[in-house]
């Protein structure tokens, strides 16, 4: 945050407010969110492995992901995967 505000020069504390009063969300909590988007996204759409998606994404390691992904989609990124593919697959049966 202070890098973007200071390339906006504008008080951290400001930022803050204004984005969340524009989106109903904090900034930090934005970039959580949209981050483990992208790690969906990897998950569903590609072979990396899950340190290669912590590689890309800046990720302290791979625990951290785990942790968080766990927190907010309620199973880890291995178990995410591999449910989805099979629901994938189960629709083209159908």
């Amino acid at each position: 945050m202070e890098e973007i505000c200071s390339k906006l020069g504008i008080s951290v504390s400001y930022l803050g407010k204004y984005f969340k009063k524009q989106t109903g969300e904090t900034l930090q909590q934005y970039i959580i969110n949209y981050k483990l988007r992208l790690v969906e996204m990897r998950l569903l759409h590609s072979d990396m492995r899950i340190n290669e998606i912590v590689f890309e994404l800046n990720y302290t390691d791979e625990s951290h992901l785990n942790r968080l992904f766990k927190k907010y989609k309620g199973v880890n990124p291995s178990e995410f995967r591999k449910v989805q593919r099979s629901i994938l697959n189960m629709d083209k049966v159908l």
